[in-house]
């Protein structure tokens, strides 16, 4: 057994499974095209956006979207400012075209991770002070009846 561990191979054996597992996870399977502003209105206002996805995050839309030669798993994404213009130059864009699909997301409020911390923790530690105080009581009525 410590030939094993000993051996490269071994070691050669888990950094490929931990490789591995690694590209799976961080594969993208969507190819993405980054736009600029003034690209994904223009090409909104031409009418070659087939599909949007428009996702509010903080003061940004972040908009996902497919044009019209695209393929069915490529998508282009786009970032535009949460302002009263741009939300009117979109509007006047979409009326215009006939697009299949929009799906708008509101703004998702992500918990701090203290928050959850703590949230997860506490009950832990409330039940964790209850069983040493009873412990304790207990210890103490012991010994005033050794006592007397």
């Amino acid at each position: 057994m410590k030939r094993i561990f000993r051996s490269k191979v071994f070691y050669l054996l888990i950094f490929l499974v931990t490789f591995g597992i690694v590209l799976v996870f961080n594969n993208d399977k969507e190819p993405t095209e980054k736009l600029t502003e003034d690209e994904f209105f223009t090409t909104l206002e031409d009418g070659k956006v087939t599909f949007l996805k428009v996702e509010l995050q903080k003061s940004v839309y972040e908009i996902r979207g497919r044009l019209a030669g695209y393929e069915k798993d490529q998508y282009f994404i786009a970032s535009v400012p949460d302002s009263e213009i741009w939300q009117d130059r979109m509007d006047h864009a979409i009326r215009g075209h006939d697009i299949e699909k929009i799906e708008f997301t509101p703004e998702t409020k992500e918990t701090s991770g203290w928050v959850t911390l703590f949230t997860t923790t506490i009950p832990f530690v409330i039940i964790f002070i209850l069983f040493f105080v009873s412990f304790i009581f207990l210890f103490v009525i012991k010994r005033m009846k050794h006592s007397k």
